[in-house]
């Protein structure tokens, strides 16, 4: 491992070369499964909603969290797209990971996306592991080209996976443990899952709800009641999450190159710098979800003091950036971000 300093990135030798060799096979596979029409999201295909929220930076924090975002007391208007990771929108009691992709409005300075760098929107992405799915891109790009990834799977593949995960047990522990059923999203914590700079020091985020009942899993269950249980609340009363920051301590025990490995909350606590209120509303307009589902979110559309770090987080730049614009020129969609009086 050599030696580690805080605060530090050791990109690999050869991780340009995989990370473009990564693109290339994620667009061959988006090309094999949408050979005509729509051409949707890569992962995180199904959507429960788009919901209104407010982002509110906490009073009177000291120094040390006072940075970009939350450099002073205010209120960002924002949206939240709910979703299931999966390629296939599969019905909400399959075990799968949970996205919380949360999109600031109103929020000035240059951002690190060259083509977005004027715009004044912020993005942060959750899920609901505290594990990437892969250490880094290296592994990540095996993953994709054993098959794993492929719509309709040969014989081939089937082989390749087994072997991938006979070969990295870390990312078969890490999926599994996943790849959960959950009753409700407005119960649940999130996770950064992958670290993320934070003025000059390196941090991981985390949401933790406001509502304290935990709900059991529906006996007989539509396909989709994760949305209808997040309408259904949202109709009746508001909820939220607070906004939690953890300070890498220690470079070794929280390394930012291995996404698979967790930052434990006993060696490194957490600190509420911001509240995500969301107020009650009704969500299933068909013009709000169709609003939602055209915001592309990404980890590093963000001003430069919370700049993503680690090689998953690489990796997720250029593969990112690529395949939204490779989707959005299929479809013939601009690549807009939406403004604070956006009203779908």
């Amino acid at each position: 491992m050599g030696n580690r300093e805080l605060n530090t990135e050791y990109p690999a030798p050869d991780e340009q070369e995989v990370t473009e060799k990564l693109i290339v096979l994620l667009k061959g596979i988006i090309e094999q499964r949408y050979s005509g029409g729509l051409t949707t999201r890569d992962v995180h295909v199904k959507g429960h909603a788009g919901v209104r929220a407010e982002f509110i930076v906490e009073p009177g924090l000291p120094e040390e969290f006072r940075v970009g975002v939350f450099k002073e007391p205010r209120t960002f208007p924002a949206w939240i797209r709910f979703s299931n990771s999966s390629q296939d929108p599969s019905v909400d009691i399959k075990g799968d990971i949970r996205g919380f992709a949360l999109k600031l409005m109103g929020v000035e300075g240059e951002k690190l996306i060259e083509t977005q760098k004027d715009a004044t929107t912020h993005d942060f992405i959750f899920l609901s592991t505290n594990q990437f799915l892969t250490k880094d891109a290296k592994d990540f790009y095996k993953l994709v080209e054993c098959g794993s990834l492929n719509k309709k799977k040969s014989l081939s593949d089937y082989l390749g996976i087994t072997w991938y995960f006979l070969t990295h047990p870390r990312v078969g522990f890490s999926l599994l443990g996943g790849l959960r059923k959950f009753p409700h999203l407005l119960e649940m914590q999130w996770f950064s899952t992958t670290p993320y700079l934070f003025g000059g020091r390196a941090v991981k985020y985390a949401l933790k709800p406001w509502l304290k009942t935990k709900s059991a899993l529906p006996q007989n269950p539509s396909g989709d009641y994760l949305r209808e249980r997040l309408a259904e609340h949202l109709a009746r009363e508001g909820t939220g999450f607070d906004f939690l920051v953890q300070f890498q301590l220690d470079p070794y025990r929280e390394p930012i190159e291995d996404a698979l490995v967790p930052w434990k909350e006993e060696n490194t606590p957490f600190h509420k710098i911001a509240t995500i209120n969301i107020p009650r509303q009704e969500i299933d307009s068909p013009e709000q979800r169709a609003f939602a589902e055209n915001l592309s979110f990404n980890p590093w559309h963000c001003l430069p003091e919370h700049r993503p770090l680690g090689s998953a987080n690489r990796v997720r730049k250029a593969v990112y950036i690529a395949i939204s614009e490779f989707r959005r020129g299929r479809n013939g969609v601009p690549n807009t971000e939406p403004t604070p009086d956006a009203n779908p």
